[in-house]
């Protein structure tokens, strides 16, 4: 009887085991089963994967890539490791909210800013990931020293702007300004008048190109195309994680908001959040300040693109779509408009906007209208709210399902960690070629510009692909058509002839200034000095160096070419 007992009593435990792993088995494969569901076949995951290029060349496929993309550049970076996740992260820790200094920097974050490798009188860059020194070669301010930023460091130098070469004005620098086919104001201010800083960061297999082939230097990228060779971005490659993938050319430009107080509000739940030392030209000082992120822009070079990927992102609540303003349910809940905006009379100190040769006296509470004036923190002319809406609506159409990939993707974050702060972000739009043409090829022939721009998808009728915070003067623009103009910057383009020779769409390459030919007699003791036979082209200084690797060895003394008399010689590379 026992046994019996024992038996009965074993079955019905085997059989309630068999009822719990069924129903174990159920839940986990209604977990599978509702994971969202994408309009494309290459479906991103939340991951530290960033492919080097795509498989499916289609809008929705591109949409998608793009969000893989902007997931894999977000994720957790590695310390002391530029350019490189954390693997240990994992996809509940991605976007994880909190303060500034809680939020974990990001990979693209550790990325080489612009400002860090195309340095005044053509210095040779620091090595991948170092911090920017908008201080230029002067000695670092002691506000600055004295600052633990670890990555980002940025300007908000009122450096004269294009206006300023006839005196005219001061604005806003190429760093912080941003995209506008103006020479008038260009800054952006929330409702709230705090000021949006730019940046342009690069892949480290963009960097290397750049700085391999000497073409942070005008003269360098001259020297290049007077061998007949291309500046031309490496190609990504790779589509999944079991390819070798390489990233190639990579180049993101970031909309960051300043923040006055980020313990209030939704700052902390809501936004990509970041420390950085914002750097005064006109006081030579630096304060700390959080950042929020508002606006990215990710551009890509890759095997099946090489008119490049262009897709752009933004928080969710910048602005309202323009035609549905009338009919806004909570119209104060977005960061770059108000219904409460109020006119302003345009200082008298403050250089103004000019419309049609007339300058202007008021603000305005239109939206997407340029600043009325100059910025300039000594003449009291400080930002003032600026009203934004988004022209173009984002919105699923018969060939790009942009709206729907956006709520999959988000609600794909939301699985993985409901408070992430990345998935209050959406991907405005992703801009390709359906015709892809490689103006660079056959390399040996350097392109002048515009390089091609055929095929763009989609076309400025359908949709222009702007953001609001990155153009929001220009909505009516599409990427390519202002990127096929980028060239050699004006040092470069002397030495060519005059000719502008294109630089593969990417803009960062007008940055570059030069270095100098300096001079210094041939014996112990003797200080270098600027060449006695004034300004010279790096190829001219080769030529008269007598010391070393000298050209024709007939210049009676040393001859160097460098960012200055106290620094050091930069490789010739010009035989």
């Amino acid at each position: 009887m026992k046994i019996n007992k024992l038996v009965s009593m074993l079955m019905v435990l085997s059989l309630l085991l068999h009822v719990l792993l069924a129903s174990v088995s159920v839940k986990a494969q209604e977990k599978q089963v509702s994971l969202p569901s994408f309009a494309c076949l290459n479906a991103p995951t939340v991951s530290s994967f960033v492919p080097g290029d795509t498989s499916i060349t289609s809008q929705n496929g591109l949409n998608c890539f793009a969000w893989q993309v902007f997931m894999g550049l977000n994720w957790a970076a590695k310390e002391g490791e530029p350019g490189k996740p954390e693997l240990s992260v994992l996809a509940a820790q991605f976007g994880a909210s909190g303060s500034a200094s809680e939020q974990p920097t990001t990979v693209w974050e550790t990325y080489a800013n612009a400002d860090a490798v195309f340095l005044p009188n053509a210095a040779t860059p620091a090595p991948f990931g170092s911090q920017a020194k908008p201080w230029g070669n002067t000695p670092i301010p002691a506000s600055c020293s004295a600052n633990s930023t670890k990555y980002r460091v940025m300007s908000s130098s009122r450096k004269a702007s294009m206006t300023s070469s006839t005196g005219e004005s001061f604005n806003l620098s190429a760093e912080t300004a941003q995209a506008f086919p103006s020479n008038n104001p260009n800054w952006l201010a929330d409702k709230r008048g705090q000021l949006v800083y730019y940046e342009v960061l690069m892949s480290e297999d963009e960097y290397n190109f750049i700085v391999d082939n000497t073409l942070y230097d005008a003269n360098g990228q001259a020297d290049r195309i007077n061998a007949k060779k291309n500046i031309a971005m490496p190609l990504g490659v790779g589509t999944n994680a079991k390819e070798k993938v390489v990233l190639g050319g990579l180049e993101l430009k970031a909309a960051w908001l300043e923040v006055a107080d980020p313990n209030t509000g939704n700052w902390q739940t809501d936004f990509k959040l970041s420390t950085a030392t914002i750097y005064d030209e006109s006081t030579n000082a630096c304060s700390t300040k959080t950042l929020a992120l508002v606006g990215l822009h990710i551009i890509h070079k890759t095997a099946s693109q090489p008119q490049w990927v262009w897709a752009t992102f933004e928080h969710k609540m910048n602005a309202p779509d323009t035609a549905k303003i009338d009919q806004l349910a909570n119209p104060n809940d977005y960061t770059f408009y108000s219904p409460s905006c109020s006119e302003k009379t345009v200082p008298s100190a403050c250089k103004a906007k000019t419309v049609s040769g007339v300058a202007v006296t008021k603000t305005t509470c239109d939206v997407n209208v340029s600043p009325a004036y100059m910025l300039d923190s000594k003449n009291g002319c400080e930002p003032y709210p600026i009203q934004v809406s988004r022209d173009f609506t984002i919105k699923d159409t018969t060939d790009n399902k942009i709206a729907s990939i956006n709520a999959s993707a988000q609600a794909l974050i939301k699985q993985a960690n409901p408070s992430s702060v990345f998935a209050n972000y959406q991907l405005v739009n992703t801009l390709w070629s359906s015709a892809s043409i490689n103006d660079n090829e056959p390399p040996g022939n350097p392109p002048l510009t515009p390089l091609s721009i055929s095929g763009a998808t989609p076309t400025i009728s359908e949709v222009p692909v702007a953001n609001t915070t990155l153009e929001t003067y220009a909505q009516g623009f599409n990427c390519l058509s202002c990127h096929a103009f980028a060239g050699v910057p004006e040092g470069a383009s002397k030495l060519l002839g005059g000719k502008s020779y294109a630089t593969d769409y990417s803009f960062v390459f007008g940055f570059a200034q030069s270095a100098s030919c300096y001079w210094m007699q041939n014996s112990a003791g003797f200080a270098w000095v600027d060449a006695p036979q004034g300004e010279l082209t790096k190829q001219q200084c080769y030529n008269l160096n007598s010391c070393g690797d000298g050209g024709n060895q007939s210049g009676g003394g040393c001859y160097k070419w460098a960012a200055g008399p106290n620094h050091p010689p930069q490789p010739w590379a010009v035989q």
